[in-house]
């Protein structure tokens, strides 16, 4: 991984998991240098490669060609920390098909492929998911819908495949959202704040989000701050939208390493994306008690936000509805909202270290 993608704390909060609630010994291979700043974890043995994840580009075509060119060379790297270690499982989180092609000459390998996103099948995944991943002992997703799409496209044995969640929630969370916001971003927090959170990418839609805003801002009378957090090839295209449209209250303050000072602080966190699975910082928001507004996009946001129950949902690529949403929420008293955040916590716990250990050695052991 190039990007700072939910992955990477995806793979650490599986490692921790492991660490603090079984016996097991954790090894994490840091093939381009993603881990590294996680290298003072205790208990966790990291495995460095190459460290080259903050020379080349993070995002597009290049960045993909990389990432499985390295991952291949890396083979008799991961071949030799085999024979070395003699682990009984081996998790993936992407490029997944590697462990599983050496099945062949490690016998005892347990391969467990957490899918980490929505999976879009491509004539060539499909082929390459039907030869590997068919082989595969364990395969985890987060949704059952991303499950039964598996089940049906790859028609992989039904009894390979577990709805176990990411442990992204940690107790640290609350207390990295405790820390001040720099002095310079105070200001936009002496308004209403609405707030998104993800890479500017094709998948998070923050056009429609912008688009939403523009027309909520001309319809009602809310002094407010939207803020996007986040980086990606799409950054000058939408600071040249809010540029273009005189926002002047949008606002792009870049990839944050401590996002949750800003989701604790603001009053409606909103994810307009085309897809999910089910969106980490979605389930951070809940953690932090801040509302959702999400579009009702696959997988994740539409099979966990029951509409006016644990969030908002509105009709994804509907800007009128999108609106309507935001008025919706500024409707509600403080006993609604906060019934709405309570609700959500029941998701939120799935989400957890200890959650994750219980439910993955249900299935191995």
């Amino acid at each position: 991984m190039l990007s700072n993608v939910g992955t990477i704390n995806a793979i650490i909060g599986m490692a921790k998991s492991l660490s603090e609630y079984s016996n097991s010994k954790i090894y994490v291979l840091d093939i381009l240098g993603e881990f590294k700043k996680f290298h003072h974890l205790s208990n966790i043995t990291f495995l460095p490669f190459i460290n080259i994840n903050n020379i080349f580009p993070k995002t597009g075509k290049l960045s993909k060609f990389l990432i499985i060119s390295v991952s291949i060379l890396a083979i008799p790297f991961l071949i030799r920390k085999l024979i070395i270690y003699k682990p009984k499982y081996i998790i993936t989180g992407l490029v997944g098909f590697i462990p599983i092609l050496l099945k062949f000459f490690f016998k005892h390998l347990v391969v467990i492929n957490s899918i980490q996103g929505y999976p879009k099948f491509n004539i060539f995944r499909k082929l390459i998911w039907k030869f590997f991943y068919k082989k595969t002992d364990y395969l985890l997703t987060m949704t059952n819908k991303t499950k039964q799409m598996i089940e049906d496209k790859i028609e992989i044995d039904k009894k390979k495949i577990f709805v176990i969640e990411n442990p992204v929630i940690s107790r640290n969370i609350k207390n990295l959202a405790l820390e001040s916001i720099d002095l310079n971003e105070q200001f936009i927090f002496k308004k209403k704040v609405y707030c998104a959170v993800g890479r500017l990418t094709f998948q998070k839609n923050f056009f429609e989000l912008l688009e939403g805003f523009k027309r909520y801002s001309q319809e009602a009378e809310d002094d407010f701050n939207l803020i996007i957090l986040g980086e990606g090839e799409l950054k000058n295209t939408l600071a040249h939208y809010i540029k273009k449209n005189n926002l002047d209250n949008f606002y792009l303050l870049g990839f944050k390493s401590n996002p949750y000072k800003y989701l604790q602080r603001s009053d409606l966190y909103i994810s307009t994306s085309l897809w999910e699975e089910p969106g980490h910082t979605l389930i951070e928001a809940g953690y932090l008690n801040v509302p959702i507004l999400t579009s009702n996009c696959p997988n994740g946001p539409h099979e966990i936000i029951i509409d006016g129950y644990n969030g908002l949902k509105y009709q994804l690529g509907s800007i009128s509805d999108l609106v309507d949403k935001i008025k919706i929420f500024n409707t509600l008293d403080v006993k609604s909202k906060k019934n709405m955040t309570i609700n959500f916590k029941k998701i939120v716990a799935n989400y957890t270290q200890f959650r994750f250990c219980k439910k993955l050695f249900k299935i191995i052991v």
